[in-house]
């Protein structure tokens, strides 16, 4: 009983409601019907200093040249405030600084994207989109867009709300500017709405503070290089918004901003390509336990977290993105995220194995690998949610924040550096590796800071050269490494002591430990003990004479002595060091050579 009333309860709810609405539109359509611009125009109401700045901007046709006839796109801009003291506020007002009323002057970003339609019978569009106002202490107001679009004088009038309702048509054909204009928007406006209003929510159900009048004019010129110069006033508020003056907004059609978007996507995924070659080859150059141990775990860890901040940027790029541009920014993004999840996870597990002699047993390299894991996809959430709610507060970085968190993430090269100096080693990553991968990984910071045409519309800061110049800086002191020595540059009193191999043989004869070390090399007796120190390696004997020339280019001395005081012959043990860094007798960790 107790469903059959509450079905019944909820079928007269929403019987009421349906009759509600139908009432509405019906209401509705008889005041818009009645819309003169004698009784309802909004215009002639405007400040006098407001009619007259609407007036210069929305010049009817005097303008030479052809108007675009889709002026759908994204624009950015500057604006400026001024406040009119001709009216009286009524709005309580919570708004940004930029916005409430703390005199003439305040300025900030303007982001405007907008989406056309076509009215059949007329040469009118309909405009639909988005203004975002960003002040410049980092504060915004996000407004929705709806008006019309005359193709024939490049003109624009749009009502701007935090929520259209069915009230932006009637706000938009009382803000025309003339009565000929009044008439052709009424007739325009009803025939579009007598599709649209089904899908208007009615007035008193969305918020109404701080509605504006946006004004736009386009320049003469065609689709793909949009130029237009704005006024925005609200009535509530008493505030104006304008483009300052010698200033204008430009834009990029919606055609030629998706080829934009597809010719980042090819050149971002030949890049990413070639990336994950050399990964491929540098994980090829480095089969060995022993080779794996020069190359620096925490380098690979730091290329980890960029790649995932260039998957999450990508990925989240793929959800403001329409269609065809949708689809390349997201083949980007599952590129980055191959590279990362499957190659470079892959590699960093490979490293971190042979740089741990305490993990021996397969369950112990196995929980260490989950542990690693599940880090990896811990970051890479984090690294999601964080950007998100960045996004939503829409509030920018600092530049000197900026600078500082993107020259950490790409200080991936120190790590590697600090290990060779630390083991007196060359490095063990192929040069390919090292100038291809950050030439690749600089790719995305200086598209977005340094190219002024980027996909992001992200304004161009200087500092991003020295980001580059850092960059440039790691890899030329890893070449200098090579060339001149792991410690070239550090001071001989800061040198850490590193391990001879080659030791004067008379430093053998006077300990005992030594001597009796080197007895556990033989594998018997008096004849092994007769003929000297036996290689563990190939079971002959080690001849312990040193070289006579000793000169600066003399050969190595052919035997070579561990820190636990076992000898081998020099080359057996440095084949023996390309395969493992532990000490075939006693199988203790050997420091690299």
């Amino acid at each position: 009983m107790w469903v059959w009333l509450g079905w019944g309860q909820n079928w007269w709810d929403s019987h009421e409601n349906r009759e509600q609405r139908e009432e509405f539109e019906r209401d509705w359509w008889k005041s818009f019907r009645r819309l003169t611009f004698a009784k309802n125009s909004t215009f002639s109401l405007l400040p006098d200093d407001v009619q007259t700045s609407v007036g210069a901007l929305l010049r009817h046709g005097s303008l030479a040249g052809e108007f675009s006839s889709d002026v759908a796109g994204t624009y950015h801009g500057e604006w400026v405030t001024r406040h009119n003291s001709q009216t009286t506020p009524y709005w309580n007002g919570t708004l940004p600084s930029g916005f409430s009323r703390p005199g003439d002057g305040a300025t900030g970003r303007l982001t405007m994207v907008l989406s056309s339609e076509a009215v059949e019978s007329s040469k009118a569009e309909l405009l639909r989109g988005s203004v975002t106002l960003q002040s410049a202490d980092g504060t915004s107001v996000l407004l929705d867009v709806e008006g019309l679009y005359w193709s024939s004088s490049g003109m624009a009038v749009l009502h701007g709300a935090s929520e259209v309702s069915a009230q932006a048509a009637v706000d938009v054909v009382g803000a025309m500017p003339s009565e000929e204009l009044f008439a052709r928007a009424k007739a325009v406006l009803g025939d579009a709405y007598a599709r649209l209003l089904p899908q208007r929510r009615q007035p008193s159900d969305v918020g109404r503070d701080c509605e504006y009048h946006v004004y736009l004019q386009f320049s003469p010129g065609p689709s793909r290089a949009l130029v237009t110069r704005s006024l925005m006033f609200s009535p509530a508020c008493s505030v104006s918004v304008a483009t300052p003056a010698g200033q204008t907004i430009v834009g990029i059609g919606a055609r030629a901003y998706v080829l934009r978007v597809l010719r980042y996507a090819m050149a971002a995924a030949l890049g990413l390509a070639a990336l994950l070659l050399l990964l491929e080859r540098q994980m090829r150059h480095t089969p060995t336990p022993a080779r794996l141990a020069r190359v620096s775990y925490h380098s690979l860890a730091l290329q980890a977290i960029v790649d995932s901040h260039v998957f999450v940027l990508h990925a989240i790029a793929c959800t403001a993105l329409g269609s065809f541009a949708f689809l390349a920014a997201g083949a980007v993004a599952f590129v980055v995220f191959t590279a990362l999840l499957v190659l470079v996870m892959r590699y960093v597990a490979a490293v971190w194995r042979a740089q741990q002699p305490s993990a021996t047993t397969p369950d112990d390299c196995r929980r260490c690998l989950v542990r690693m894991y599940v880090a990896a996809y811990f970051s890479l959430v984090a690294a999601v949610v964080a950007t998100y709610a960045y996004l939503d507060t829409q509030r920018p970085l600092p530049a000197a924040v900026l600078a500082a968190l993107m020259a950490v993430a790409h200080a991936y090269w120190v790590p590697q550096i600090w290990r060779n100096v630390k083991r007196d080693t060359r490095c063990g990553l192929r040069w390919d590796y090292v100038v291809g991968t950050t030439a690749v990984r600089l790719f995305f910071p200086l598209y977005a800071f340094a190219y002024a045409d980027n996909v992001a519309f992200v304004r161009p800061a200087p500092l991003v050269w020295g980001l580059a110049a850092f960059s440039v800086a790691q890899v030329a002191v890893l070449l200098m490494q090579d060339v001149l020595g792991a410690r070239f540059f550090v001071p001989e009193c800061l040198r850490p002591e590193a391990h001879d191999y080659h030791p004067p043989m008379p430093l053998l004869d006077e300990g005992d430990g030594a001597d009796s070390d080197l007895e556990r090399n033989s594998l018997s007796s008096d004849a092994a003990a007769a003929a000297g120190p036996v290689c563990a390696v190939c079971i002959l004997p080690v001849d312990t004479t040193p070289p006579a020339d000793n000169g600066p280019d003399r050969a190595p001395p052919p035997y070579m002595v561990t820190p636990c005081a076992h000898m081998y012959h020099t080359e057996c043990l440095q084949t023996w060091m390309e395969i493992k860094l532990e000490c075939p007798v006693c199988r203790a960790r050997l420091p690299p050579l």
